[in-house]
């Protein structure tokens, strides 16, 4: 297949940036022959694969209520699930087969320990299942397996955008962890702990994901890796999509000249 692969990671609040890097790519004409994402990446791919611009998709980011349809807060349990499906119905097909271009999503079932690529049948189940943050989402249940977030085993899909036939890729990491910056209250650790329970698991988990990203990418190379700068935006700073957005517009604008060449 010709044309190139645009693989979206994922990172919660921190993959709206997602969305600068697809106001690039349109405004430069150019458009992926194929999609692959996880988490938040494979939610923003659905909408690029069913043919909504960068001024839909983010006017949709800008008018929905994330902490009403997703939370992501460890230790919250629950996906409003009704409430999600009924909000992907209003904007995507309820099939893959529907889309305007091939997608796949990760998963991971926590039944077996494998990931699961998902790219035909279900959209809407696909998208709660690679959504499924450990311990804020519950597991989706699909067929005999279990599912949960992508992002445990595969936050930078590659290698799934390449079984769907491209040769070229270009990928967008919004996960590595960069130095934690404490409060100066926090610094004096004999007095207090400097971490919370819950962000210390978070932080945890961010750094693992990171470590296993840049495995992967190792052995499954992207012809172009965008990595937005994205300080302050943990997984739930919904309120700085601004933000985001900017930091993935100025990657991709930066790189232009290497996304060009995906497609000479």
């Amino acid at each position: 297949m010709s044309g190139f692969g645009l693989v979206l990671g994922g990172g919660g609040a921190r993959g709206l940036a997602h969305l600068g890097v697809w106001a690039v790519l349109e405004e430069a004409g150019l458009s992926p022959q194929v999609l692959a994402g996880t988490s938040m990446g494979g939610l923003v791919a659905a909408f690029i694969a069913a043919g909504a611009s960068a001024a839909e998709l983010r006017r949709v980011s800008e008018t929905v209520s994330w902490r009403r349809l997703i939370d992501w807060r460890l230790g919250t349990g629950l996906l409003r699930a009704s409430s999600f499906e009924a909000w992907l119905a209003a904007h995507l097909p309820p099939t893959f087969e529907e889309l305007r271009l091939p997608l796949a999503v990760t998963a991971t079932d926590v039944l077996t320990g494998r990931q699961v690529y998902l790219r035909s049948g279900d959209l809407y189940t696909a998208l709660r299942a690679t959504t499924a943050y450990p311990g804020a989402i519950d597991p989706v249940p699909l067929d005999d397996m279990l599912l949960a977030d992508g992002g445990i085993l595969n936050q930078v899909p590659v290698d799934a955008a390449l079984f769907l036939g491209v040769r070229k890729v270009a990928a967008v990491d919004v996960t590595s962890p960069r130095p934690l910056e404490l409060p100066e209250r926090r610094r004096r650790w004999r007095q207090s702990p400097p971490l919370g329970a819950v962000q210390s698991l978070r932080r945890a988990v961010d750094i693992m994901q990171a470590q296993l990203t840049d495995a992967r990418l190792s052995l499954y190379r992207p012809d172009v890796l965008l990595r937005p700068e994205l300080e302050g935006i943990d997984l739930q700073s919904f309120r700085r999509g601004a933000q985001a957005m900017a930091a993935g517009e100025a990657v991709a604008r930066a790189e232009l000249t290497r996304l060009h060449a995906l497609v000479s």
